[in-house]
C-alpha cells in the first residue's frame, strides 16, 4: 500500500467523529469510521486454532494473506493517509498489528468514563440505565473495550499522541496542529465553523441501524455540551467509575 496508515484509539463519545469530520477537510488524509478491519484480520488469525490449519500448519502463507488484507483494505481510497479508528490497542490486536507495522503511531482520544457513559445514556434513554452502563463498560461494551485499548497503548509505551476531550473542543486549532505535528504530515489550514457532518470515502454513516443519531455533530461551531452526570446516571454507577 502506498499511504501511510496510523491509529486513532478513542473512546466513544469523546469527538472521535468531530475530530474525523476537521481533518477530513484535507483531501490527503481519511479517518475512518469505527473500523471492520480489526476483526479482519483478527478472524483469520484465528484460523491458527482450527485443527485443519494445525494438520498442516502453513505459517508463512496465512500471515501473508493477512498482511495483504490489511495493506489492500484502503487500497482505492484517495489520499496519502489513512487514520483507522478502532480498538488497535487490545493486546491481541496490538501483538497481531506489530507483525504487520513494527513502529505504529496512535492518536488517544480520551474522555473521561462517567462523561461518556453520561452521553450514551442521554441519547440512547435505556429503560434499565444500570444495565446499559454495566454493558458499556463490560470488557467487550464499547466503552471498555476500548478503555483496555488505550490503557495497553500507554503501559506498552507505545508512540502515541494524547488528546483531552475537553482540549479538542476548548482549543481545537491547537490540538489539530499537535496532531499534524505527530503524524509528520505538512499542517492544512482548517475551518473550525460550518462544519460538515462527517463523510470519508464517498460514504456517511447510516445512524438508521442504530436507532439513535449516535455520530450528528454540532456544525455551526464547536462546543461543549454541558450538562450535570447526576442526572443521568445513578449514584451506584458514579460511585463504582468516578
Amino acid at each position: 500500500m502506498n499511504k501511510k496508515i496510523y491509529f486513532l484509539c478513542g473512546l466513544p463519545r469523546s469527538g472521535n467523529t468531530l475530530l474525523g469530520s476537521i481533518l477530513n477537510q484535507n483531501s490527503k488524509i481519511n479517518v475512518t469510521a469505527n473500523t471492520i478491519l480489526t476483526d479482519v484480520i483478527y478472524q483469520l488469525h484465528l484460523q491458527k486454532k482450527f485443527e485443519i490449519y494445525k494438520n498442516f500448519p502453513d505459517e508463512r502463507s496465512l500471515n501473508n494473506i493477512i498482511k495483504n488484507v490489511f495493506n489492500n483494505y484502503y487500497e482505492d481510497w484517495k489520499g496519502s493517509f489513512i487514520i483507522d479508528r478502532g480498538p488497535w490497542g487490545t493486546p491481541d490486536n496490538l501483538k497481531l498489528l506489530k507483525t504487520i507495522i513494527k513502529k505504529p503511531k496512535f492518536i488517544i482520544l480520551y474522555r473521561p468514563v462517567l462523561e461518556c457513559l453520561a452521553s450514551f445514556i442521554k441519547i440512547e434513554k435505556p429503560d434499565n440505565i444500570e444495565q446499559r452502563c454495566f454493558e458499556l463498560i463490560s470488557d467487550e461494551g464499547m466503552i471498555g473495550k476500548n478503555l483496555n485499548s488505550i490503557k495497553n497503548i500507554i503501559y506498552n509505551d507505545e508512540d502515541y499522541l494524547f488528546v483531552n476531550y475537553l482540549d479538542l473542543v476548548k482549543n481545537t486549532k491547537i490540538e489539530i496542529q499537535k496532531i499534524y505535528k505527530f503524524l509528520n504530515i505538512d499542517y492544512f489550514n482548517h475551518s473550525f465553523k460550518n462544519l460538515n457532518q462527517f463523510k470519508v470515502n464517498n460514504i456517511k454513516y447510516d445512524d438508521s441501524v442504530l436507532s439513535t443519531r449516535m455520530h450528528k455533530i454540532r456544525t455551526k461551531d464547536i462546543k461543549i455540551n454541558k450538562y450535570k452526570i447526576k442526572n443521568y446516571l445513578p449514584k451506584k454507577i458514579i460511585d463504582e467509575y468516578i
